[in-house]
């Protein structure tokens, strides 16, 4: 079995072990939990400490452990040791095992009795997390909204994990915690966004979400600072969505800077782009998008703009 190289004392190569340590460190996962069912838990705080090289396999066991996908593991130990990576560790993709994604047939009580089982802030996250995208009957509770903030907000490296939980639970801050929170994914995410086009695709997506909140909230400054960050997100040809979606906030801008005419014909015209594209769905979604808009906005209503 291919063996994870590394030495303390030889400065070309990669430190894995203490980069290791860091994210476990910085996901509130203890070494007992991070090892369990692969490693002894003094084996692995010996490869943390630079005393043991991991075979390969194991590395990918104990990072699905901690929630950390190979790719992204294998970057960010890179990015520490500053030998940034030329290119992207796609193929490490075949290596990592089934518990790294949220299988629908899994059940809230599985991830319930888990916590119950070990009282770690982890799975606690993890239990939180599945409740709140699968259980809308069940909405989270101001303490059970606060124990996710304060882990997103204080967080120095947002991995895949942190997007996913963020996705699953934004619906449930405020606008004004949506808006911390992004800016802090932003801050702390940056060193993993290029890992794949995946972590890319989320983090467009929940900076495009934050901003329909604050255009709804009739936020102008905050969702002007997220339009220009979606801007600099869309490098490539492959967000024919988002980019509609960006020209319709901007329109929402427009009306919350006073321009309604002109605002009101950019949201017109990104409608007309999914009737163009017989997306009936997304001509739906986005009519009612407007209509909240409107709701929320009522002075662009009483505009005279809105009445030509």
């Amino acid at each position: 079995m291919e063996k994870v190289a590394y030495s303390s004392q030889e400065t070309s190569m990669i430190d894995y072990g203490k980069t290791f340590k860091h994210l476990r460190e910085q996901k509130g996962i203890s070494i007992t939990s991070a090892a369990n069912g692969v490693v002894s838990k003094s084996f692995l705080s010996r490869f943390e400490r630079g005393l043991s090289d991991i075979s390969f396999d194991k590395l990918i066991r104990l990072l699905t452990n901690i929630n950390i996908s190979a790719e992204e593991f294998i970057y960010l130990a890179h990015y520490r040791e500053q030998q940034p990576l030329e290119f992207h560790y796609e193929e490490t993709k075949d290596y990592i095992g089934p518990k790294e994604s949220v299988k629908r047939s899994e059940k809230i009580d599985h991830y319930l009795w888990e916590y119950r089982r070990t009282k770690t802030s982890h799975d606690y996250l993890n239990y939180l997390k599945i409740k709140s995208h699968y259980d809308q009957a069940d909405p989270l509770t101001i303490e059970e909204r606060q124990f996710i903030y304060d882990y997103l907000f204080k967080i120095e490296t947002w991995t895949h994990y942190e997007l996913r939980l963020f996705m699953a639970t934004l619906d449930s801050f405020s606008s004004d915690q949506v808006f911390l929170l992004t800016k802090q994914m932003v801050k702390n995410g940056s060193e993993t966004i290029d890992v794949n086009w995946n972590h890319q695709a989320d983090f467009l997506y929940i900076i495009l979400k934050a901003a329909l909140m604050m255009a709804l909230a009739g936020k102008e400054k905050e969702l002007s600072t997220l339009i220009e960050l979606a801007q600099q997100s869309i490098h490539n040809q492959q967000y024919l969505y988002e980019k509609s979606e960006l020209h319709f906030l901007s329109g929402l801008r427009l009306c919350l800077r006073g321009a309604v005419s002109e605002g009101r014909q950019m949201v017109r015209k990104t409608i007309q782009v999914f009737k163009t594209l017989d997306a009936p769905d997304l001509v739906t979604l986005y009519e009612s998008y407007w209509q909240s808009f409107l709701t929320a906005n009522p002075a662009i209503v009483k505009s005279n703009e809105f009445k030509e």
